[in-house]
């Protein structure tokens, strides 16, 4: 019987990852997060993210060797929830930005929180299932110099910028067979806080520095929807050891639907100087304009996706030993707008993805590396930001591993599982002024266990 102390312990680290969530900012100095809502962050489950970004269909349901984890990218997939899970993680990300006029190179090496999310079985024999958490959504952080001249003196030009978008969600899913549906809602919530400074350097005349700002605050409520149908596609019995090797395909959809954010923005012009310390302080306001009611609007998502998986059933339960998926996703990004304004920057997204994962001897006790998920994907499609008019072409290689692990104490209703993920990718080509390498590397926790359990003895 679990105690109270663990429970408690275990839901303040819920609430203390929550707030690092929300407070964390990733200082990558990406001119790319200067556009729309800044950089996307890969807000989806490890799991998914090593499976070349598969979620669509994707769901380790009922398999006693994945153990159990969040597909909180769709709900329809919280039916099959058999303990209560926990999931966090913690990503790992560096990028190498490549200049090519002027010629310049960045590095960055950063630690974002991931996603924290708890799932709990309503009803297992009804097939209901609820899950609520938080995840960041992207993220936006980018100082640009521009050197220049103008009426015979040196100008130079600061381009900054800071936020990003977050969204905490609720979601229930429900299963009739091989049919489930389901669906999240929450709060999408997120500010865009940029900045333009222009300095004048001169030798013999002293001139004000002048600050243009804007701090855009916003949120609204979200509706996505998801579904999956599985169904068996052949079947093959082993009579020697009493198991049946199934072979099975799994469809899902997502649609995540476009949203009117109310936003309310503060926009300030003023000349200011700095002190000694680097201190700012202002000088005059020139102009200030407080609470100016707007929208913004971000576009509909939608996903399709297969999984084709072979399974082995028995007295022994049920074990997951190889699967195979594709996907596709779309988002109609011309449709953004920020205040009546659509960014010019921006174009319609797609996305190709592709992920194995396969279990190499899953029904084996005694070769622990036999017992291992190893997962590989890849993807390829077209970045939604177009700065430069040609384009932004996207790819990545993923990789990553599901580690069991049973403490020393196991109880029969305890699975642990270390789930690793590494993405290798790039934003850009040669036809690109701008070119992005990234590598990321996530480390989540899947911890299963049945919380609510009525005591029979007092």
């Amino acid at each position: 019987m679990r105690s109270v102390s663990t429970t408690i312990s275990k839901l303040a680290l819920v609430g203390g990852l929550a707030i690092i969530s929300l407070n964390a900012t990733a200082q990558v100095n990406s001119p790319f997060s200067r556009y729309g809502i800044g950089n996307l962050i890969s807000s989806q489950h490890v799991i998914s993210s090593s499976l070349g970004g598969i979620q669509a269909a994707y769901a380790d349901g009922f398999s006693n060797n994945i153990g159990q984890s969040i597909n909180f990218n769709n709900p329809a997939t919280y039916n099959s929830f058999y303990m209560t899970s926990y999931n966090l993680a913690l990503m790992l990300d560096s990028r190498n930005l490549t200049s090519n006029n002027p010629v310049g190179n960045y590095k960055s090496v950063n630690l974002i929180p991931a996603y924290v999310a708890i799932g709990v079985p309503l009803s297992r024999t009804k097939g209901l299932g609820l899950a609520f958490g938080l995840r960041p959504i992207s993220r936006i952080n980018y100082s640009i110099i521009n050197a220049g001249r103008a009426v015979g003196d040196s100008l130079e030009t600061t381009y900054e910028g800071s936020g990003g978008l977050n969204q905490a969600f609720v979601g229930i899913g429900k299963r009739w067979k091989k049919f489930s549906i389901g669906l999240n809602t929450g709060y999408t919530f997120g500010r865009k806080e940029i900045s333009t400074k222009l300095s004048f350097i001169n030798d013999t005349v002293n001139y004000y520095k002048s600050n243009t700002s804007s701090l855009t605050n916003y949120g609204k409520t979200f509706l996505q929807l998801g579904a999956q149908y599985e169904f068996t596609i052949a079947k093959r019995e082993n009579k020697a050891n009493k198991s049946t090797n199934n072979y099975l395909l799994r469809l899902g959809a997502t649609a995540s639907l476009q949203q009117s954010l109310n936003a309310t923005q503060n926009i300030g012009k003023e000349t200011y100087v700095l002190g000694s310390a680097g201190n700012y302080y202002t000088v005059d306001t020139i102009e200030r304009s407080d609470n100016i009611k707007g929208t913004v609007i971000l576009p509909a998502t939608y996903e399709i996706g297969a999984v084709f998986h072979k399974t082995n059933s028995s007295n022994r339960g049920v074990f997951e030993l190889w699967s195979l998926g594709f996907e596709y996703s779309s988002t109609q990004w011309s449709k953004y707008r920020f205040y009546d304004q659509p960014d010019a920057a921006l174009n319609n997204s797609w996305n190709l993805k592709m992920g194995v994962q396969l279990n190499p001897n899953a029904l084996t006790s005694t070769n622990y590396l036999s017992s291992v998920s190893y997962r590989f994907g890849l993807n390829i499609g077209k970045d939604y930001i177009n700065a430069d008019g040609n384009g932004l072409k996207s790819s990545a290689v993923t990789f990553g591993a599901g580690f069991p692990i049973r403490k020393w104490r196991a109880y029969e209703t305890q699975y642990t599982v270390v789930q690793t993920g590494m993405q290798i990718g790039k934003r850009g080509s040669s036809v690109n002024n701008i070119t992005e390498n990234f590598f990321q590397f996530t480390l989540g926790f899947s911890l299963n266990d049945s919380w609510f359990i009525k005591r029979r003895y007092d």
